[in-house]
């Protein structure tokens, strides 16, 4: 303890330290940025798996959850909206072992009010329908007024801070009233109502990593509420959320295995076709989930476990590389130091002593690292925060972070000092204050051999999963989908928007002379946000499951330039409107078993009574293959509808000038629509939406591997040093003998290629199977050749040419080497 303390060991870590800047600036900045990351990524972690961990009695309460069956006999993943009204009765009627439980039913209303000067101010909140329990189980704690009370009157409402600040521009708001717009009805067709409610209370806002975000909670009780509940209450529609806290003693297995018996006395949803239940077992399945592993084994939890993976091995990564590094470049410098070494053991210093002068140098730089890397983690979070969606809760100066890094800065001070001891325990004293040098052994060599090996071998790695990511992203924006999206806009219109508002709109836009076309759709195709699938009868009389939902105005198929098979449709739609026209892709045609496109035309085609009444279509047009589904999943067979004219959905724009178009567009939907806070983006845009986690992944996965690029190439630096000062005498002694240049550079050529294959040979089957792993998760798959090969041979020259610049300057100092001044050592 006493060497650990002593001023003359720290004297001697700055001496250390000061002694060559260059090198000590190379490893504290690796480790600064391997501990940053660590950091980040603890944070992420954290906040991500266990955002209820706060709450009250957390270890108690349960979320639950299901998954349905799907054609073929398959079940879905697991969903958080179950059906929560006669779930919710149902545990309550036999007595479940719970004690609060509520339902959470979402709906993004549209609330105005009158601030203090009089102003009509609208806003879009995240509103929630919950019942008087959702208090205790969520430690909701009131500011002002009372929650229950709110939550159980008919015209009550609790608003946020966030949210009272932006209706009336104060939060001393209760018992000021506002006004709630709602809609009922089909989409497209929907009816909206207004409904005045009473702030009643004003809540804290909710940490936006929390199970449970809102803006805005009203109870089950008002007149609207009970419509929708008596209206959707069914066994089969997965409407809502359901949370209960558990009695002392009971366990979620328990209440889950309950909820599915309840279940399973429910008879099959009418309609529900019959390949649906192939392979026998319930119509869907049920399950009560700890709050505290939502996280890791939730609804969403396979995408989102990849995700964390991902940045969990990074920043594992990174931090080792850079620790290899520090052990590598320091091991060259304390081959430098054995008169020094021999020195102090002739003086009676032991292997305790020398450890601990070691580990204090160790510490000095580890220490100045953890300071850099706890400031460049601070400075970093609203990047990180952007880059991954995240809002971080835990600070990085908050004491349990820097107690994390004093813990990480001692294990890596630790850690290094070892193989530093291990070289000065081989040094001899007599022979070093003779100037006769000692290499660090043949097992040491082969361990820093096999370090930087490592440390290629992740850097390899790393780049062939960024330019798999990159290239799979690349792809599939531009991958063949049977429609045009150059030059196109979208816009999302809000839910109350009337048919009469929209067919208004279109008619400003159609105007516009840079305008090509305008139409209107339920969603931007390919975007993947609204999906139904209903069953057909095919020629023969066998049931099709036909992909449907998409509606669409006169023009839109010429807006997104789709090819016309066969068929035709009127310039109004109101002919097909009236008559129940429908569109088929060629897949649809053949699901259907029509001989070609033209066969198909005019015929009548059974429907299931749950699509447009039962009432039959007839197939006036067909186009060519239309794919709406995201590329992870297969493409579906199309039946689209055309409609004269839709309410809310998407207005999508084909235009000559798209930046004038979007500017314009997104000032007349405001101006039409004041709550709609319109976004004006390309087609291209709304549909990286379905492949913005793989965005983020890849940007993650693409630093990560510029950081292992540049790491490795310190550490092929620190190779090139060490391999120039083992064997100096050597190149100077062939340069005597008459040994050309091209002799000593492949001497370190032969050292780091030996190295770099060694690598590759590790690290290349490990990435073709990463990258054909992610790639197999896509239908569509970017062509990266067998096993992914050109990816990985670019991984190689990628590789090579940092190897290359990293060893230059070794090399022409080994060219440049003096033999007098070598030979004295």
């Amino acid at each position: 303890m006493t060497l650990l303390t002593s001023s003359t060991s720290w004297r001697g870590a700055w001496r250390q330290l000061r002694a060559e800047p260059g090198p000590a600036a190379l490893v504290i900045a690796g480790l600064a940025l391997g501990l940053a990351l660590t950091l980040l990524t603890v944070g992420f972690l954290r906040d991500t798996l266990w955002p209820d961990a706060h709450l009250p009695e957390a270890e108690r309460l349960v979320a639950f959850e299901w998954k349905v069956r799907q054609p073929g006999g398959a079940t879905s993943e697991w969903y958080r909206d179950v059906p929560t009204t006669p779930l919710n009765l149902a545990l309550r009627d036999t007595g479940a072992p719970v004690s609060e439980m509520s339902r959470v039913i979402y709906f993004p209303l549209l609330m105005s009010a009158v601030d203090a000067q009089g102003v009509q101010r609208h806003a879009r909140l995240a509103s929630i329908l919950a019942d008087p329990d959702i208090e205790a189980l969520f430690g909701i704690q009131p500011i002002a007024g009372d929650l229950r009370a709110a939550l159980s009157s008919p015209d009550g409402v609790a608003l946020t801070e966030q949210s009272a600040n932006k209706l009336f521009g104060t939060t001393n708001v209760v018992g000021r009233p506002m006004a709630v717009t709602t809609t009922a009805g089909e989409p497209g067709r929907a009816q909206t109502q207004t409904i005045t409610l009473t702030v009643m209370a004003v809540i804290p806002s909710p940490s936006l990593n929390s199970t449970l975000i809102y803006d805005a909670i009203a109870g089950f009780n008002a007149p609207a509420a009970k419509g929708y509940v008596s209206s959707y209450s069914m066994w089969s529609w997965g409407n809502g959320r359901l949370y209960a806290r558990l009695k002392p003693g009971a366990t979620a297995t328990q209440v889950g295995d309950l909820a599915q018996r309840l279940f399973e006395k429910q008879p099959v949803p009418e309609g529900m076709p019959a390949d649906f239940l192939k392979g026998g077992g319930a119509w869907a399945y049920l399950r009560a989930l700890p709050a505290l592993d939502i996280g890791l084994h939730g609804a969403g939890s396979p995408d989102r476990r990849l995700r964390l993976g991902s940045l969990a091995a990074a920043a594992a990564g990174v931090l080792a590389l850079a620790i290899i590094n520090f052990i590598n470049l320091w091991s060259v410098r304390t081959l430098r130091r054995q008169r020094e070494i021999g020195l102090r053991k002739s003086l009676g210093a032991g292997a305790r002593a020398l450890a601990a002068q070691f580990f204090v140098e160790a510490l000095a730089v580890a220490g100045l690292a953890g300071v850099l890397g706890l400031l460049l983690a601070w400075w970093a979070t609203p990047a990180v925060s952007v880059l991954m969606q995240h809002s971080f809760e835990t600070p990085v100066l908050s004491p349990v972070m820097v107690a994390l890094t004093v813990l990480l800065c001692a294990s890596i001070a630790a850690l290094s000092a070892l193989p530093l001891t291990r070289i000065a325990l081989r040094v001899r004293p007599a022979e070093s204050l003779a100037g006769r040098s000692h290499s660090e052994g043949a097992a040491s060599r082969w361990l820093r051999r096999v370090m930087t090996t490592v440390q290629f071998g992740a850097a390899a790695l790393f780049a062939a999963l960024a330019l798999t990511v990159g290239w799979q992203t690349q792809h599939v924006a531009d991958m063949p989908r049977g429609f045009d999206i150059a030059n196109r806009l979208a816009v999302d219109l809000p839910p109350e928007a009337l048919p009469a508002q929209v067919q208004s709109l279109l008619a400003r836009i159609h105007g516009w002379p840079e305008v090509i076309a305008a139409a209107v759709s339920p969603d931007v195709p390919g975007r993947d946000w609204s999906k139904w699938f209903s069953e057909f009868r095919s020629a023969k009389g066998q049931p099709v499951h036909l992909r449907v939902g998409l509606e669409f105005t006169p023009g839109w198929l010429q807006l997104y330039g789709v090819r016309v098979l066969a068929g035709q449709l009127t310039a109004d739609h109101r002919a097909e409107a009236a008559q129940g026209g429908a569109v088929l892709d060629r897949s649809a045609v053949t699901a259907l078993g029509f001989a070609s496109p033209a066969a198909a035309i005019g015929q009548t085609v059974a429907v299931n009574k749950h699509f447009r009444n039962g009432q039959p279509v007839t197939i006036v047009a067909v186009v060519d293959d239309l794919r709406f589904d995201r590329p992870r999943l297969p493409q579906s067979p199309n039946l689209l509808m055309p409609v004269a004219e839709h309410g809310s959905g998407v207005i999508s724009v084909h235009s000559r000038e798209p930046a004038e178009t979007r500017r314009k567009l997104a000032a007349l939907v405001n101006q039409m629509l004041p709550a709609a806070q319109a976004q004006v983006l390309s087609v291209r845009e709304h549909q990286a939406t379905t492949m913005a986690e793989d965005t983020r992944l890849g940007t993650l996965i693409a630093v990560t591997g510029a950081l292992a690029l540049l790491l490795a190439a310190v550490g092929i630096y620190a190779l090139a040093a060490y391999t120039l000062r083992r064997r100096e005498r050597e190149i100077v002694l062939r340069k005597l003998h008459g040994a050309g240049a091209s002799a000593v550079a492949g001497l370190l050529v032969k050292e780091f290629a030996g190295v770099l294959a060694a690598a590759c040979v590790v690290a290349l089957p490990v990435a073709a199977w990463l990258t054909q792993l992610y790639l197999g998760g896509f239908v569509e798959r970017a062509p990266v050749g067998p096993g992914s090969l050109w990816v990985l041979l670019a991984a190689v020259a990628l590789l090579a040419a940092v190897t290359a610049v990293a060893v230059a300057r070794h090399l022409h100092a080994a060219l440049a080497l003096r033999p007098l001044q070598a030979l004295r050592g």
